[in-house]
């Protein structure tokens, strides 16, 4: 039997999933999802890189014995990558986006982020790529001439198991690096102090070399999002779509790029989908927060278990895109100075936690309609916590939309659905 393996490398765990096809409809198992997490090295936070590839392989390997001939597609969060020199070595580790050194790059653009959204139409965020690459240059400023190409993260990997580079495209449109015409943008690259790359970006599908007996690497939306996107279809004009895990992306799919000041004042983004249309969408905290106080709390129950467990009568909040948020020393601690005391049990931090996270997803959609011209009249969700019956229940009752429930897995089932489909 013929099949894919889809690779899912998420920013706290990593899985892989088989996928064949049986009269004509898409069947999958998830093999193995194992934790893993980030290190300080030389001061910045970096990722466990060798582990993530000795991954990939395994799960290349499991392919080949399960499958008489297979692809292999990876899909990863955006705008990590690592650098590589002219014989192709990896030079030094990827650093994880959560490094703080990435703020002061940052802020170093602030006069040019009027400029730059009308250039890429991307979110301003201290862990884009352009800030990361300001950051490694000013760390090191050979690094720039030492560099012969930087890749990110799942065409990384990529290349070193097959020795053939590219930039796919919906991963590079999560940079601020690439133009509306889906092309790198040379006046961004100026700003970073990097030199344009030889490679364009291109369109998911490219099928690479054999990563092991039987299995060949395609690309696929290679940003993790592209693929669940393509997972939670069918979507039209009235279907917005929110896939939730670490991080909450609420949008709609539309064809070209919305750059107005709306949109720029209100944060959203446009990176791409597997075929070349645009994600509009807004990056909220999503299950990070939860799960961290979750984690310090001892709560001695699933987080599913704690969530359904919480007081609905909570009545204080957390901005969850609070800078002090993005990655503490301790969320609890941070969570209770800005909230300016101790909630007094395990149910009642389960309520702020919970409201705060639906309210601050249901706040943006009158702005994504706005945005978009568009009149949204329901919410299809993917990710695992769309599963919780509160949180949806809770959703839908702030958010005034019917809550379609897509598939859970719906990273994975974009990233089969698309190699499935192209093979």
């Amino acid at each position: 039997m013929n099949g894919a393996i889809a690779v899912d490398l998420g920013a706290s765990s990593a899985r892989f999933a088989a996928g064949w096809l049986e009269d004509g409809e898409l069947q999958y198992e998830i093999i193995e999802q194992v934790p893993h997490q980030t290190r300080t090295e030389n001061g910045r936070i970096v990722w466990d890189f060798e582990a993530l590839v000795a991954f990939v392989k395994r799960a290349a390997e499991y392919g080949s014995v399960r499958f008489g001939r297979a692809t292999l597609g990876i899909d990863a969060w955006g705008v990590d990558h690592g650098f590589l020199d002219r014989q192709g070595n990896l030079i030094q580790t990827p650093v994880s986006y959560r490094d703080p050194s990435h703020e002061a790059a940052f802020e170093s653009l602030a006069p040019h982020r009027d400029e730059l959204y009308r250039l890429t139409g991307i979110q301003h965020q201290p862990f884009n790529t352009i800030c990361q690459l300001i950051a490694r240059r000013a760390e090191n400023p050979n690094l720039v001439h030492d560099t012969h190409r930087w890749l990110l993260l799942p065409d990384l990997i990529g290349y070193l198991l097959t020795g053939q580079a590219q930039y796919e495209l919906s991963e590079a449109s999560t940079t601020q690096l690439m133009g509306l015409d889906n092309a790198w943008s040379e006046e961004a690259f100026a700003l970073a102090g990097w030199p344009v790359p030889d490679l364009q970006p291109s369109l998911a599908g490219h099928i690479g070399g054999y990563i092991a007996d039987g299995v060949r690497l395609m690309s696929v939306g290679s940003h993790d999002t592209a693929s669940a996107v393509l997972g939670l279809e069918p979507l039209d004009e009235t279907s917005a779509f929110l896939n939730i895990g670490t991080w909450s992306l609420m949008g709609t799919v539309i064809p070209a790029p919305v750059v107005t000041d709306a949109a720029r004042m209100g944060n959203f983004t446009n990176e791409r989908t597997v075929d070349g249309k645009v994600r509009f969408l807004k990056n909220v905290p999503g299950f990070w927060v939860v799960n961290r106080l979750h984690a310090e709390l001892n709560i001695p129950v699933s987080v599913p278990d704690w969530i359904a467990s919480a007081n609905l009568d909570a009545t204080e909040r957390i901005d969850l895109n609070a800078p002090e948020l993005f990655n503490p020393d301790s969320m609890l601690e941070a969570c209770i100075a800005l909230i300016g005391k101790k909630p007094e049990n395990a149910e009642t931090w389960a309520g702020i936690a919970l409201l705060s996270l639906v309210e601050g997803i249901a706040e943006h959609i009158p702005a994504l309609a706005e945005c978009t011209g568009r009149e949204f009249t329901s919410l299809r969700l993917g990710g695992g916590p769309s599963r919780s019956a509160v949180f949806r229940e809770q959703l839908q009752a702030r958010a005034g939309l019917s809550i379609e429930l897509g598939p859970s897995e719906a990273t994975i089932v974009g990233n089969l659905r698309f190699q499935l489909k192209s093979a």
